[in-house]
């Protein structure tokens, strides 16, 4: 995916980095024998994103189109890419783009455009400090080319069996936010990921339901979901959470594979956005990227 030497650029198109992280996460990368780039605007901010969203569009232009880069790295999720979608040009080369949660955005548009490697996993300002030593063995063997293990899963719902197609999805909420908009959810023949974080299940229904009666999920050949992290019900509540995803994702009648060790915890494991897989009793499997 990447040579050595390769530069790296880090953008925030979204949330307000914490720069200590970002400083962090940089050295550990130029310590796997990249080069990085910090974008010219990265300390900018706007109310809660870092900057208008006109300064973050011009630094993720500039990282998804300027030469002698050859890899792109969001700092931190957050919200605010949606901002930058309608600006993005036809034509982009398919140079390496990194991140998670409001990543999700970027690579839903980015998917329908252009392909290339979409890589969701940590963001930059957590990689050094916030996620596991698994979390970063399995990034840079993955930037590296190099093929990794499958993504342990568990049967949920539907039926037990094996699936394949491309691999779509992301933050949960993200997605929701995008029905009706041209960078909207298409999982025809695709294994839909979901995570989340923060939301009561309540909202998780919500958002779930959204996909379902905008049609986004229609043609999904399978689920898989990841981490949901501080998503449960309020104290007292005579039911789960897992109670709520198995009701708003079994009428579906597709295989439901969860425990994804993928999201917004410390081990946040990295796939393609777009590549082809296989989601079964093997987990989320995916070919070696080059």
């Amino acid at each position: 995916m990447l040579k050595r030497n390769a530069t790296v650029a880090v953008v925030a198109p979204a949330g307000i980095p914490q720069l200590a992280g970002v400083a962090a996460g940089a050295s550990l990368v130029k310590s796997w024998g990249y080069e990085v780039l910090l974008a010219p605007n990265l300390e900018k901010q706007h109310h809660f994103t870092a900057g208008t969203a006109e300064v973050r569009t011009q630094d993720l232009l500039w990282a998804l189109t300027a030469e002698g880069i050859d890899a792109v790295w969001l700092a931190r999720g957050g919200y605010g890419c949606v901002h930058c979608l309608p600006s993005l040009p036809e034509g982009l080369d398919g140079r390496p783009v990194i991140g998670c949660s409001d990543a999700t955005a970027l690579f839903a548009a980015l998917v329908k455009s252009r392909g290339g490697h979409l890589v969701h996993g940590p963001m930059l300002e957590t990689i050094a400090t916030k996620v596991d030593d698994a979390t970063r063995v399995r990034i840079r063997a993955m930037l590296e080319g190099n093929e990794v293990a499958p993504i342990a899963a568990q049967h949920f719902a539907g039926p037990k069996e094996e699936v394949r197609g491309r691999v779509v999805g992301g933050n949960l909420c993200v997605l929701a936010s995008l029905a009706g908009t041209p960078w909207a959810l298409d999982a025809r023949g695709a294994i839909v990921v979901l995570e989340e974080v923060t939301e009561v299940p309540y909202r998780i229904d919500r958002l779930i339901m959204q996909l379902r009666l905008s049609g986004a999920l229609d043609g999904a050949v399978g689920i898989a979901l990841g981490d949901f992290v501080k998503c449960d019900p309020p104290e007292g509540a005579r039911y789960e959470l897992t109670d709520v995803l198995r009701e708003a994702l079994e009428p579906l009648g597709l295989p439901v594979w969860s425990r994804l060790t993928l999201g917004h915890d410390k081990r946040n494991l990295a796939f393609c956005v777009g590549a082809e897989g296989t989601l079964g009793p093997g987990g989320l499997s995916q070919a070696r990227p080059v």
